[in-house]
């Protein structure tokens, strides 16, 4: 999820009730940026750096991107299968971690997507600790430039559970992008529309 334009380095842009719009619109997106970029930091760089990496074709069929990757001081194994069947790639993400808190072969995230790339969804598991069901995520990206991604929190029993925040680009006048952040505890929809080139904008709260 694109975070860039709520960014420090952007400060300079921005006057007045615009910076106060900004200040606000990060404090929103605080929450969910931690979920994002902390709870996920695993699955999200190993994800990422399956793309630098070429699959082999499998016994069964499907294919197998097998490799590792550092975070922070830890170094993870990751095992991402891909099987095509009809018009889609389902997506399975194994995870494995050696010393101190060792686990392996943890399913942390599966999914679909469709073979043309243009639609997609994934569900989370929170951790090889914690392995419920944490985080869903839909996503769509467009040929006009269009694109958009939502997380959903699906802890079940939860008390966000229903939560989501969904960022999209719309191409749309005079503001290009959005945020919605429903809180779920607080029964509260925060939405937020900007120009991605002059950063102006709006915020409906609630």
């Amino acid at each position: 999820m694109d975070f860039s334009d709520f960014t420090d380095q952007q400060k300079e842009q921005l006057n007045g009730d615009t910076y106060i719009n900004r200040t606000v619109a990060v404090l929103h997106v605080a929450l969910w940026n931690t979920v994002i970029f902390v709870h996920m930091a695993v699955p999200v760089a190993t994800f990422n750096e399956a793309f630098n990496q070429q699959p082999q074709p499998q016994y069964d069929g499907s294919w197998l991107w097998n490799f590792s990757v550092n975070v922070g001081q830890s170094t993870f194994t990751a095992k991402l299968f891909g099987e095509i069947a009809g018009d889609q790639v389902g997506w399975n993400m194994y995870i494995s971690k050696a010393g101190t808190g060792a686990y392996e072969d943890f399913l942390w995230h599966s999914g679909t997507s469709e073979i043309g790339g243009t639609q997609g969804e994934w569900t989370l598991l929170k951790s090889p600790a914690e392995p419920i069901p944490f985080v869903g995520i839909q996503w769509f990206k467009n040929d006009d430039g269009t694109k958009g991604i939502m997380y959903t929190n699906i802890v079940r029993g939860g008390p966000e559970n229903g939560g989501y925040i969904s960022y999209e680009v719309t191409g749309n006048t005079p503001y290009d992008a959005s945020y919605n952040i429903f809180n779920k505890g607080e029964n509260n929809l925060v939405e937020i529309n900007w120009n991605k080139e002059t950063k102006t904008g709006q915020i409906k709260d609630p």
